[in-house]
Parts: C-alpha cells; sequence; structure tokens
C-alpha cells in the first residue's frame, strides 16, 4: 500500500491510523486495512485525527514520504 494517507480514527482499537486514500473510493468495499495493515470495518471509522496515533503507521508512512531526510552525522 502506497500513499497518500489520511489520518483517520479506528473505534475498532481506538487510535489514529493512516488509512491509503485510493481504498476510501472503491464502493462496495466493508473493510479498510491500515497502512500497519491494521483491519477496521468502515462504520467503525470516524473522520477525525484526534487521538493516539498508531506508532507502527508513523514510522510506515515516514519511512515511505520521507526515505532520507536526515543524514547521521557521525
Amino acid at each position: 500500500m502506497t500513499g497518500p494517507f489520511i489520518w483517520w480514527h479506528s473505534r475498532y482499537d481506538d487510535q489514529v491510523h493512516a488509512f491509503p486514500l485510493a481504498q476510501i473510493t472503491e464502493v462496495g468495499r466493508g473493510m479498510l486495512a491500515a497502512r500497519c495493515h491494521h483491519a477496521t470495518p468502515r462504520d467503525l471509522i470516524v473522520d477525525t485525527a484526534d487521538g493516539m496515533r498508531c506508532f507502527r503507521c508513523l514510522l510506515l508512512v515516514d519511512a515511505v514520504e520521507s526515505p532520507a531526510r536526515v543524514t547521521p552525522a557521525w
């Protein structure tokens, strides 16, 4: 799954996950899969980014969108 992503709150596990925008337009899709592979029924997604973000999603989305943004000084 590649980006772009949207951060949405999942009432399934009460965390905010990065969901690929491409899934949202798929008609008839009952489950949405986050970047971390967390799957949530569409009716348990809340259209807000408020809440604790999924640590795994943060790592995976950041790795995809900015792969070499910091150069080690050593």
